[in-house]
């Protein structure tokens, strides 16, 4: 192949501004674009944008990556596959490059067709850990040397990823709702990024990051927003905590770690591609991470369904009538607490657990038990956008020095919902406390519903409030959670 000097026109390079169409988007291909107007569009499996003139060709595929697979043997079989009809081409390395801030591999195209030579650029990448994306831009010499990197740099900055392929396995028996898309993303090796595309239309994410085994820790240790700010930072080894949204680390114990985001009306969630790091204490990579997205409004009335877990014998749990008006109680009381922010409790169902479970749950141990309550609670459920609450017996801490005046805790903070299995995904109450007085029990019920949304709520109460308690500020700001949903 002759020598191609492509400085020898760079006299000649003008800016080419293009016009783009409207936002084209490649559901099964994990990403969506706005095709150049004076090209030729042709749309199948992949995407074909041609000039009349033969001059200009461009090449957009996704698809999903298989587990091993290589990105660089996937790059020179796609660019053979789509060069397989000109005459002799050559890649030539050309290091790195990227769309969205997400990095993959650049090559120089060269080739040859029918005594004509052409230049060009091919750009592979993996916006997610199961997805791949490649880019073939190619033209005649003269074409390229006044116009082809820009038009390559303008159609970059037109394309958009989305996280369309899910290795769960069990993903099609997972309850479906028109507000949220949930996603699970297997095998984050150690080390690597885990990248997260933002909508314009999403509201909020709640995440969780576990492990292999349920006997690590597993933290979090660094989040950027779309535009490159990292808004939280920690280093275990050294202890260093910088985050402008959070006031600690986030540590997960029982193998897995949860975010929830936003956390304040101050910082919304911005589109774009967020990048979270994690660690797990043993060194290993993450088993896999699950992710819910909320999208849509809150401004209607949200509703909030709730599951009592009843691990404590009390005979009213065991009339029917008893029970009905129990739950009428619990409305009324909730809705004079609820309705006043717009939110209101929606289906309240109750949960006997079977005499074993009974047996080894109406005593939780603080230090030991509230991983094993939520497994349990998930095993036992059928409404799995709802709060999880278990009454019990009684709570005690295994550790001495600790003082026993706990009446009711999260599990998490933030919690998990519509997991088949996850440690923190309940709030435990100690029904004894305040079986008497369902006013105070609600109370406890919002106050661990709060803490287990996982937004902040410092500044957010009055000095000698006496708890968490709704309020403008926090309903602003749990009202965007997936527990929530509007009603009809």
């Amino acid at each position: 192949m002759s020598e191609i000097d492509e400085n020898s026109h760079q006299d000649k390079h003008s800016r080419k501004t293009l016009r783009f169409g409207e936002e084209i988007t490649m559901t099964q291909c994990g990403y969506s674009f706005q095709p150049v107007l004076d090209l030729e569009l042709e749309i199948d499996d992949r995407v074909y944008m041609y000039s009349d003139d033969g001059n200009l060709e461009i090449n957009l595929l996704g698809g999903a990556l298989d587990d091993n697979a290589s990105i660089a043997e996937i790059n020179d079989s796609l660019a053979a596959e789509l060069l397989g009809n000109v005459d002799r081409f050559e890649l030539i390395e050309a290091g790195t490059d990227a769309i969205q801030d997400v990095r993959g591999f650049l090559n120089e195209v060269y080739y040859q067709d029918a005594g004509e030579e052409g230049i060009g650029r091919a750009f592979i990448c993996s916006p997610h850990i199961n997805q791949y994306f490649f880019l073939l831009l190619i033209a005649s010499v003269d074409f390229w040397q006044n116009y082809g990197q820009e038009i390559f740099d303008q159609l970059k900055g037109k394309i958009q990823f989305h996280p369309q392929f899910s290795t769960d396995v069990n993903r099609e028996s997972r309850p479906s709702f028109a507000d949220l898309t949930l996603e699970t993303f297997e095998t984050v090796e150690p080390g690597e990024d885990f990248l997260l595309t933002i909508q314009k239309s999403d509201i909020s994410i709640l995440l969780s990051a576990q492990a292999d085994t349920q006997d690590v820790k597993v933290t979090v240790t660094q989040i950027n927003a779309p535009d490159g700010t990292p808004f939280y930072h920690y280093d275990s080894a050294s202890g260093e905590f910088t985050s402008s949204i959070f006031n600690k680390p986030l540590i997960g114990d029982h193998g897995e770690v949860c975010v929830y985001l936003p956390r304040d009306n101050q910082n919304p969630l911005i589109p774009g591609q967020y990048v979270f790091s994690f660690e797990a204490e043993s060194g290993a990579g993450l088993d896999q991470v699950q992710v819910i997205i909320r999208s849509g409004r809150t401004v209607e009335m949200q509703t909030l369904d709730m599951n009592f877990w009843l691990a404590v014998e009390d005979d009213r749990f065991y009339d029917q009538d008893d029970l009905g008006d129990l739950e009428k109680d619990i409305r009324e009381s909730l809705e004079e607490k609820m309705l006043p922010f717009n939110l209101r409790p929606g289906k309240i169902e109750f949960i006997h657990p079977a005499m074993d479970e009974l047996e080894a749950f109406t005593s939780i141990n603080l230090q030991t038990d509230l991983a094993d309550c939520s497994y349990m609670i998930l095993e036992s459920i059928n409404n799995t956008r709802a709060l999880n609450i278990g009454l019990v017996n009684q709570f005690y801490d295994s550790d001495p020095d600790i003082e026993d005046n706990i009446t009711a805790i999260s599990s998490g903070s933030p919690g998990m919902i519509l997991a088949s299995g996850s440690p923190h995904s309940c709030i435990l109450i100690e029904w004894p406390a305040y079986k008497d007085n369902l006013t105070k029990f609600t109370d406890a019920v919002i106050e661990q519903m709060i803490i287990f949304s996982g937004i902040d709520t410092r500044n957010t109460q009055s000095q000698g409030s006496g708890g968490l308690h709704l309020s403008h500020e926090i309903a602003w700001r749990i009202r965007r959670h997936p527990l929530f949903y509007e009603s009809d």
